[in-house]
């Protein structure tokens, strides 16, 4: 900005501006999603049908920032465990429902980048007239960010009497992206002693471990927990579940300038399995493919001295314009596990012989800090699968519990965190009760927000000269040295000469001020 003078040749104060490259914070929603379908079953209408257990997926395909909302596209993947016909004979069936999920957000605009995650919160599946009837509920987590630069005010020159309150605030901004699907293979042997007929379907989700940067790439290596179903042929066991971990690392292609900082999500999009009989006698082995699909970000932070406040001691009144802004100040993105366990009470249930399997779903009720740590509380849905000892049909038990789990964390929002169970162990205690072991991992994409107003103007107003002398007032409550100088329109320098002892923020202490002659 030019100085300028005035017609009695006084210049005007010369106020020094700059276009901030800035990532802002425009809000965060959570909803919900209802997702139905339908297939028809392989016997149709000949062969009763009974549902023992079901499970989903969801997959988020693509978002789109529209003006006041948010666009979601995606597919929900079933797995339906059942029986037909001979009720000894378990089956498995896969079925996929995509889906449109729309979010009001006030506010939002073209050019606005949203972060989504999904998840499961409930599934339900019946059959009826020879076809299966499929519903989940998903929780669908928004987050709007924008990155237009603003122009803030950095310093003012040529001002009488100038007085400057400035601080270096660092300010993070979106520097590249990038996206990749790759297909990870892996081959495993199985035990003979489960004695495999057949492999039914398998679940996975994946935990990213490390993201190194280079020259417009970044290297992603993680794992993959897959939980396989299978179908034995011991009558005592019809079901059997194997579980094994695929590591993975892989590079994502980056368009953009190189960041200071990392974060990547990792979704499976899609798992296939196949098991059949080895080489040697008794041997099978299972291969698997997992489709993973990788998305990294890249943040640029600068630190930047900027103007808080200003004042003068002569002359005319500088009064800041502020502009409040929730601006981005670090991607933080935390993987933990915690391993928890429960026992379950099979009121008014067939006797329970041996556990088979069991799926939990968490919901999360609250999120509270205490000692260092973090505090999840929600209820579990269990749907647990098991024997009788006087039957060869399995037995489906469903029911709710309570949890809470702490983990050591720095940063989670409430809003961002997902719970995925793994390696759940079944146990029978008593033929009315199974103890549940089971490891909860914690995923969170968070981010650390700053909301200090920033001044991105400075107007003049005319000011009544000071009358010389002394004065003598009392400080109000959460005034600081500088609050009492720009009020009085005093140089900190001379406040704290006269009055050493004074303190910020106590209220009621006496003050005493000298303004000059002229």
């Amino acid at each position: 900005m030019e100085r300028k003078q005035d017609g009695g040749g006084a210049q005007t104060p010369e106020i020094l501006r700059e276009e901030l490259p800035m990532q802002r914070f425009e809000g965060q929603k959570t909803s919900q999603a209802v997702v139905e379908g339908e297939v028809a079953l392989p016997g149709g209408l000949r062969e009763e049908t009974r549902v023992l257990c079901s499970e989903a997926m969801a997959v988020l395909e693509q978002t789109d920032v529209q003006p006041g909302r948010v666009d979601a596209e995606g597919k929900v993947t079933f797995h339906v465990l059942y029986t037909q016909g001979d009720p000894t004979l378990v089956s498995a069936l896969e079925a996929s429902a995509e889906f449109t999920h729309s979010v009001d957000f006030p506010g939002a605009e073209d050019g606005m980048a949203a972060v989504l995650s999904l998840s499961v919160e409930h599934v339900e599946a019946s059959a009826q007239g020879g076809r299966l009837h499929l519903m989940a509920i998903l929780k669908a987590q928004t987050r709007l960010f924008s990155d237009e630069p603003l122009s803030v005010v950095t310093g003012v020159h040529g001002a009488e009497g100038l007085m400057l309150k400035t601080e270096t605030l660092s300010c993070l901004s979106a520097a590249a992206s990038g996206t990749r699907e790759v297909l990870v293979r892996e081959e495993c042997e199985l035990a003979d002693v489960l004695q495999i007929a057949d492999t039914l379907y398998a679940t996975a989700f994946a935990t990213v471990q490390d993201v190194m940067g280079g020259e417009e790439k970044a290297t992603v290596s993680g794992n993959i927990l897959l939980e396989v179903v299978h179908r034995s042929q011991m009558p005592s066991r019809p079901v059997v579940v194997t579980r094994h971990t695929l590591p993975f690392e892989e590079t994502v292609p980056l368009l953009g300038e190189n960041g200071d900082s990392l974060c990547c999500d990792a979704v499976v999009k899609d798992v296939a399995v196949l098991s059949q009989e080895g080489t040697g006698e008794g041997e099978r082995t299972l291969r698997a493919e997992v489709l993973l699909g990788l998305t990294v970000r890249a943040t640029a932070s600068r630190d930047v001295c900027l103007m808080l406040d200003a004042y003068t001691t002569q002359g005319d009144l500088l009064e800041p314009v502020t502009q409040p802004v929730q601006r981005a100040l670090k991607h933080h993105q935390l993987h933990t596990a915690e391993s928890g366990k429960m026992t379950l009470l099979l009121d008014g249930q067939p006797p329970a012989r041996t556990p088979l399997r069991a799926s939990l779903r968490p919901i999360v009720t609250d999120v509270s800090r205490s000692g260092g740590k973090l505090n999840v509380e929600g209820m579990m849905e269990v749907t647990l699968l098991y024997m009788t000892d006087d039957s060869d049909v399995p037995q489906t038990y469903q029911t709710e519990e309570p949890f809470r789990m702490s983990y050591t964390c720095e940063l989670c929002c409430q809003d961002s965190l997902q719970l995925t169970p793994s390696n759940i162990e079944l146990t029978g205690i008593t033929s009315d009760r199974v103890e549940v072991k089971y490891i909860l991992h914690l995923s969170c994409y968070d981010v650390l927000l700053g909301d200090e107003p920033l001044v991105t103007d400075v107007t003049e107003q005319p000011a009544q000269p000071a009358e010389p002398g002394i004065l003598l007032c009392f400080s109000q409550a959460g005034e600081g040295v500088w609050d009492i100088a720009k009020r009085y329109r005093v140089s900190c320098d001379s406040l704290k000469r006269m009055n050493p002892d004074l303190q910020d923020g106590v209220a009621g202490q006496q003050v005493i001020l000298w303004h000059r002659q002229g």
